[in-house]
């Protein structure tokens, strides 16, 4: 064999190796993508059990949960209890926005996004009269417009907590609030 050959074959070679070290690599990644958003969601399911497990347990926060969002008789609540409503649902805007910042960076899957958006609809009546403020402009914007488009149905609970807002100022150390 003459040099050339044997420098054409060895490039030849060198390139298909090359090449098939990149179609692994593009495997590698895919995989280990694919790993990661699991790991991502198993935390975070994880995480929503251990938060509603702790919540049953407490059994004067349960009942408060029960009358108040579940059962609508809003009228029940005192100010201390929508001082406790407003720290839970604090910590449910936050997670809500945790899925909208993981969703943005491709972690988190468009099922659970836009599960995510439709339940901060629902609650957008509840977290403008309680004041709770979300420090993501983004997120915000986009709850109002999956909110205000045209596929969204608003929840039995949207339309009560809506209605009897408009009836009843909330005071926040003194200060009534009214948002609608």
């Amino acid at each position: 064999m003459k040099s050339n050959t044997v420098q054409t074959l060895t490039t030849v070679l060198s390139n298909v190796a090359v090449s098939a070290g990149l179609v692994f690599l593009i495997f590698e990644l895919r995989q280990n993508s694919a790993i990661a958003l699991s790991q991502v969601r198993q935390e975070r399911s994880l995480s929503i059990i251990q938060e509603y497990s702790n919540y049953a347990q407490d059994n004067e926060f349960s009942n408060l949960v029960a009358r108040a969002i579940r059962g609508t008789n809003f009228d029940s609540v005192s100010d201390d209890e929508w001082h406790q409503i407003w720290g839970y649902e604090s910590a449910r805007m936050t997670r809500l926005e945790d899925v909208y910042f993981q969703h943005k960076e491709g972690l988190i899957d468009d099922s659970i996004h836009n599960f995510s958006l439709k339940m901060g609809a629902s609650k957008l009546p509840l977290w403008k009269w309680l004041r709770v403020v979300s420090v993501n402009p983004e997120y915000n914007a986009a709850v109002e417009a999956f909110a205000n488009s045209p596929d969204y149905q608003p929840t039995k609970y949207e339309i009560e907590f809506s209605a009897w807002a408009k009836k009843n100022e909330y005071s926040i150390g003194g200060v009534g609030v009214q948002t609608f």
